[in-house]
């Protein structure tokens, strides 16, 4: 489960460039070996004829952490499929509980990471420093917590601290990659592409198999107007890492953007396979669904964003757009006021939101005084 979002590292302050010999790749963090496992359990329970849903296993999971509470695996079962139920408060609550407990360090402080992304997800500063102390206390000497630390920071477009946590994690661990991806993101962030690129370019060389050096080259070649090297580079991260959300969701949005809708849609709709949790994943998906008119399937992808990430405004920018397209001025007007409320800067006066919201008031100024005439 680490990966919210990015990773890096650091030749600025004298980490040697040179190239190092692939590793072999080891097993998947003991977080994703357990996603991986509900995910069996959903398929073994839809093959013998019951619904393979994830909230149809909440009871059972709840059962084995109740009979064990002071067990992590059991109680980050529970948390997991809790979390892939949509339950996110009680999701939350036994990611924390599992945090805390005794034993199984790398599952605590899984554990605290998921906990510390729905915290940052609903806007809770707070409980986030909370899950991210956990962490730290759970692997103290370890670099994990402190490329949580960054990917918070990113997160929260605090690209110095990201920077200086990338930095500390590296200090402890100078091939990890997540801690170079990390580092890249800040650099790029703050304005500098070339530095960035050198970060990712070492993650990508000591772990070739690892999808995020190159989704970040390939952010990087976006942020550079170079959409021939973007493609090219998401399509490497796909081939480096199938079962890599993020580099599916790279791919779908460069496809898409380049007018391959149909190739878009498969690779977007694989993210979402691959990352039911992704509010992101669900916003692009929704968006493009959207935008070919398919404003069922749209909206509910949407949806699904916005209650991944309450304090997220953009999915509800689309939400109000797709309503707007739909005749309904009255819900586009009520999610556009969702949007400006939870941005945290007021957008631009030339932002679209503005417009929207005129025509919205507009249309249902019209509408009133018909009836009143009526």
């Amino acid at each position: 489960m680490r990966g919210l979002t990015a990773a890096a590292t650091l030749l600025i302050c004298g980490v040697q460039l040179a190239r190092a010999e692939p590793p072999v790749r080891p097993p998947p963090p003991p977080s994703e070996q357990a996603r991986r496992l509900l995910d069996e359990a959903i398929l073994a329970s839809s093959g013998s004829g019951r619904t393979g849903t994830a909230r149809d296993l909440v009871p059972r999971f709840k059962l084995a952490a109740e009979a064990a509470p002071h067990s992590v695996p059991a109680l980050l079962d529970h948390a997991i499929v809790l979390d892939r139920a949509g339950d996110l408060e009680q999701a939350e609550a036994v990611y924390l509980a599992a945090a805390a407990a005794p034993d199984f360090p790398e599952l605590r402080s899984a554990a605290a990471e998921r906990a510390a992304s729905i915290a940052l997800d609903r806007g809770d500063a707070a409980a986030v420093r909370a899950a991210v102390g956990l962490a730290h206390a759970t692997l103290p000497d370890d670099a994990a917590p402190f490329v949580l630390e960054a990917r918070i920071a990113l997160a929260s477009h605090d690209a110095s601290a990201a920077h200086a946590a990338a930095r500390s994690a590296l200090a402890r661990d100078p091939q990890d990659v997540e801690a170079l991806c990390a580092l890249a993101r800040a650099h790029l962030a703050q304005g500098s592409p070339g530095v960035a690129r050198l970060f990712a370019v070492r993650g990508a060389r000591i772990d070739p198999e690892d999808a995020e050096p190159l989704v970040i080259q390939a952010e990087i070649a976006r942020a550079n107007g170079d959409p021939a090297a973007e493609l090219a580079a998401a399509r490497a991260a796909v081939e480096a890492d199938v079962e890599s959300a993020t580099a599916a969701l790279a791919l779908g949005r460069s496809l898409y953007e380049r007018g391959q809708v149909d190739e878009a849609l498969r690779q977007l709709s694989r993210a979402a396979e691959l990352d039911p949790l992704a509010a992101a994943i669900r916003l692009v998906l929704g968006t493009v669904l959207g935008a070919q008119g398919q404003k069922a399937a749209a909206e509910e992808q949407l949806l699904a964003a916005a209650k991944r990430a309450p304090a997220w405004p953009e999915p509800h920018l689309e939400l109000a757009r797709l309503k707007e397209l739909q005749g309904d001025a009255k819900t586009a007007l009520a999610e556009a006021k969702v949007f400006l409320r939870l941005s945290v800067r007021a957008p631009p006066p030339g932002h679209p939101i503005h417009a929207l919201v005129q025509r919205c008031e507009e249309s249902l100024r019209t509408r009133t005084q018909a009836s009143v005439v009526q």
